[in-house]
């Protein structure tokens, strides 16, 4: 039972009996403290009157004194203490006023006892101990005044009935007096003490209330911080993979696995985001849907739609009206759909589903988004990897043919080789021709193409040839055939370099004149001169034949 389960009146109650047990503890401890003092003080008072007073208010004194000790000293409970205190003082003030009558303290001792019954009784004690120390005066006055009893003190002047009337009159407004004074002051101590434990079970509500949030708050912490952790393992392992269908997999199954979620289901979308098709999933059901197709509804209470339109999180749950149950996940309760986006473009989806009501909120969907945009980059880096290496698969195919081309044309109409002997290096002539197959004959290779072979021989009995000294002659290979193509490549630039020049000189000498003999003459010339010809010429003119073939082409034409 909570604090907001009590009424009003059930809570005034409750702080009425707190109150009272406060009080009444607080009169105990009263009471205890009021006996210790008066056996202190009793001592005193004993020892002043014991001289001078009669034998008969000695043995009083003493009696009262040991009650006294006896009341303070031994385990009795608080009203059995409380009423024998009151008495002992009220015997003390009937003495005073039996001994002296009017003209003594006695009156003080009997308004001794009204006041301290106000403050150790709740019940109207104090007004019965009025009404008898009021009634105890009015006897021995009509007592004295009868005759029926005479002072025992010394020296005790003459009483009238105007000594006793005073007498009993300022007893009576003086206890009245104290009477309503400490009923006000009881009455106020209780209001004080009632709003002062009203406050309290306030501090002490506000307290639970606080301690129940931070409680909470402590709750929902740690769980954000487990995702968190668990999203930092996803992410981990999402960077390191480079196939597509691993990442899909590997997405869905740990944002399963780490969030507890059923069912998580990565959707790529067309190019018109019209329809998302399944690539991964996580629980059975779903996974028996990969490849299939899904058309995006342009439905506003579909999450797949929403999250494709708005370009954010859509989450729905079974206890909102705009709630669409999926009949292949009958167990969904709640379902988040996070876009995958690239650049502001949606290109996939991810669909987690919780068979718990109000399973994601805000928190969450920001979480897979992070994870969402993640897998979306991982997703594009792998797209543009794979086609990076198409692309240079595809440039060293085509540099691999075109170099196989160039040498077998280079080498088909002269074939260079040459061979360190004895006597020196020699060219073979023909290389081919060799069958000798022994020593180590390395490839010379270019582009993955061999565009020749280096044949090696030990001198000796030794032909064994080590891995590090073949390694190293590999290298050397290597590089051989880079700088023959280096060198291939200086030739054709030079060679280029003099067609152009040879073009660039041949237009010079034809531009030098604006006649056509002129300009036809200087051609043939020019050609017979550099490709150094034994005949050259120019003709011009459209044969008839050429021109009925054009007509032809074109009978339209004008």
């Amino acid at each position: 039972m909570t604090d907001r389960d009590f009424s009003p009146i059930d809570r005034r109650e409750e702080n009425e009996a707190l109150s009272s047990l406060d009080l009444m503890d607080w009169r105990e401890r009263f009471l205890v403290s009021i006996l210790r003092g008066a056996c202190l003080l009793g001592i005193i008072l004993v020892a002043a009157a014991f001289p001078s007073a009669p034998v008969g208010d000695r043995f009083l004194f003493v009696g009262l004194y040991l009650a006294l000790l006896g009341v303070t000293l031994a385990p009795l409970p608080y009203s059995i203490r409380a009423y024998a205190f009151l008495l002992m003082i009220f015997i003390v003030g009937a003495n005073t006023i039996l001994s002296w009558g009017p003209w003594s303290d006695g009156n003080i001792f009997l308004l001794a006892v009204v006041i301290l019954s106000s403050l150790l009784f709740d019940r109207r004690v104090d007004v019965y101990a009025l009404g008898a120390g009021v009634l105890f005066a009015a006897v021995i006055a009509v007592m004295q005044q009868l005759g029926l009893h005479q002072f025992t003190g010394a020296n005790v002047p003459e009483t009238n009935p105007v000594n006793w009337a005073s007498y009993i009159i300022d007893l009576l407004i003086v206890g009245s007096v104290a009477v309503l004074a400490v009923a006000e002051f009881k009455n106020m101590a209780f209001k004080a003490t009632v709003g002062v434990q009203n406050a309290l079970n306030s501090l002490l509500g506000e307290k639970t209330q606080i301690e129940k949030n931070l409680q909470r708050s402590a709750e929902e912490l740690e769980n954000q911080l487990s995702k968190l952790h668990a999203s930092a393992i996803t992410v981990k392992e999402i960077a390191r993979i480079q196939d597509v269908t691993e990442l899909f997999s590997m997405t869905t199954r740990l944002i399963s696995e780490k969030f507890g979620y059923y069912n998580v289901g990565l959707f790529i979308l067309d190019e018109q985001k019209k329809t998302a098709f399944l690539q991964s999933s996580s629980s059975e059901a779903g996974k028996r849907l990969v490849g299939q197709s899904f058309r995006v509804e342009t439905d506003r209470r579909s999450p797949i739609h929403l999250a494709v339109e708005q370009n954010r999180p859509a989450l729905t749950s079974d206890d909102q009206l705009n709630f669409i149950r999926d009949e292949n996940f009958p167990f969904t309760r709640s379902r988040m759909v996070i876009p995958l986006s690239i650049r502001g473009n949606v290109i996939g989806l991810l669909d987690a589903h919780s068979d718990q009501p109000q399973a994601f909120n805000v928190r969450d969907a920001d979480i897979l988004q992070i994870l969402a945009n993640l897998t979306a980059v991982a997703f594009d880096n792998i797209r543009l990897t794979n086609e990076t290496k198409s692309l240079l698969s595809q440039l060293e195919t085509n540099t691999s043919i075109q170099t196989q081309r160039t040498w077998s044309k280079l080498t088909s109409r002269n074939k260079p080789a040459y061979q360190y002997t004895p006597a020196g290096v020699r060219p073979v002539f023909s290389p081919e021709k060799s069958k000798d197959n022994d020593g180590l004959q390395i490839p010379l290779l270019l582009h993955g193409q061999s565009i020749g072979t280096i044949k090696l021989k030990r001198k000796g009995a030794l032909t064994e040839w080590t891995e590090r000294e073949q390694t190293l002659i590999e290298k050397i290979a290597d590089q051989i055939a880079l700088a023959l193509e280096n060198s291939r490549l200086v030739d054709e630039a030079q060679k280029s370099a003099m067609r152009d020049q040879m073009i660039a000189n041949f237009s010079t000498h034809v531009r030098e004149t604006l006649d056509i003999d002129s300009v036809i003459r200087t051609a043939a010339a020019e050609i017979r001169r550099v490709f150094d010809l034994k005949e050259a010429e120019i003709s011009i003119g459209v044969s008839q034949t050429a021109a009925a073939q054009k007509d032809t082409a074109s009978p339209h034409a004008e």
